[in-house]
This record gives structure tokens, C-alpha cells and sequence, in this order.
């Protein structure tokens, strides 16, 4: 019976060893190490959707495309097309082969889809978009999208100039429709449906 209790002491003192829970094991110290670079994920949260810079406040605006401009009226259509699959209620749309608009008075309200003269620095754009808002508030007033007319008809170029037209920046992930450079645009739009757009502002 001595000899039983001899060697359960034995087990228990061998057993039960106190642990120092001040010191850390390698299975804690790693998992230590993998949250100590939260920036990835940052970059990644930040980049997860297009953002929207400015915006048109509960209506949509009328779109006026001057033949001018070189657009052909079946792409102008494609191209206020495309926005309405998104849910976009757009609805005022004319193709005019000439109009004050086309030169220069422009309504609020109103994008006027017109060609570039020498008053626009395009650089090496295809395309320039400029919208006019209240600086506080950010509500788009009008905006215009100069176009040269040799470009004016090429694949996804007006989707993406209404894209700034109604607010958006460039996003620049692959195939997306906002994306700065032309090649690298494709009819991606994620995180531009009407919806989104009515929840940012």
C-alpha cells in the first residue's frame, strides 16, 4: 500500500508541472506573427469596390449626344444602355444634329455628349469627362463628355465616360469597365449597380 502511494506521488509530481503562462510557446508566437502585417488587408478592403466622387441627387440627368461629336446614335444607345441593366432609371435621351447644348450652353441637369475643341487639354485621352457639382455637398450640377470623333465609337469608351458622368472614379482592377486605362477596360461592373450608388449618398 506504501509502495502504491510512493509511486502515485511519483506520477503526480511528474505530471502536474506548473506552466508559465507568461511564456509564450512557438504554436502562440506564430500565430502572433501572422497578425502583424494588417496592411495587406487593408489595401485590400480599400480596393474592394469603385468609389463614387460626386453624385446626382434623386433624379438622373437628361443625356443630349451631338452628332458632331462622331458617336453614332446606336452607340450612344449601347452606352445609356449598359447603366440601365445596372438600374440606372435613366430616361431623357436625344441624339441631335446640332443644338445650343452642342456648343457650349448646357443646362443643369444636363451631360452633353459633344466633340473636343482646342479649350480642352485631352493629353493622350481618348476621352475627357468634366463634372461640375457644389463643392460641399457634392451634387453633380451638369457635366460634359468631350469626345474626339475618330475614337467616339470604339467598344466601352461612352460606358465609361457616363461612368465619370455619373460619379464614379477609376478602378482599376482588371476587365472593369472603370478602369484608367482603355486595355485594360472590359464590361465588368462590379460595385456600380444603381443600388450601391443610392447607398453612398
Amino acid at each position: 500500500m506504501i509502495r502504491f502511494f510512493i509511486i502515485l506521488f511519483c506520477f503526480l509530481s511528474v505530471s502536474c508541472k506548473p506552466v508559465d503562462f507568461n511564456k509564450p510557446s512557438e504554436k502562440n508566437e506564430t500565430k502572433y506573427e501572422i497578425h502583424l502585417d494588417p496592411i495587406v488587408f487593408d489595401v485590400i478592403r480599400i480596393r474592394s469596390s469603385p468609389r463614387l466622387e460626386t453624385f446626382w441627387y434623386e433624379t438622373m440627368p437628361s443625356f443630349i449626344f451631338c452628332k458632331s461629336s462622331g458617336i453614332s446614335r446606336s452607340r450612344a444607345s449601347q452606352g445609356i444602355s449598359y447603366w440601365r441593366r445596372l438600374g440606372y432609371p435613366i430616361s431623357n435621351i436625344q441624339y441631335v444634329n446640332d443644338a445650343p447644348e452642342c456648343h457650349g450652353d448646357v443646362p443643369d441637369g444636363t451631360v452633353v455628349i459633344r466633340l473636343i475643341d482646342n479649350t480642352i487639354a485631352i493629353g493622350n485621352n481618348l476621352a475627357v469627362t468634366k463634372v461640375y457639382y457644389y463643392r460641399e455637398s457634392k451634387k453633380i450640377i451638369r457635366a460634359d463628355i468631350y469626345l474626339i470623333s475618330g475614337y467616339a465609337n470604339r467598344a466601352r469608351l461612352i460606358e465609361h465616360e457616363i461612368g465619370h458622368a455619373l460619379g464614379w472614379k477609376h478602378y482599376n482592377r482588371h476587365l472593369h469597365i472603370m478602369n484608367s486605362e482603355y486595355d485594360n477596360t472590359g464590361h465588368d461592373s462590379t460595385g456600380l449597380t444603381y443600388r450601391r450608388y443610392q447607398e453612398l449618398f
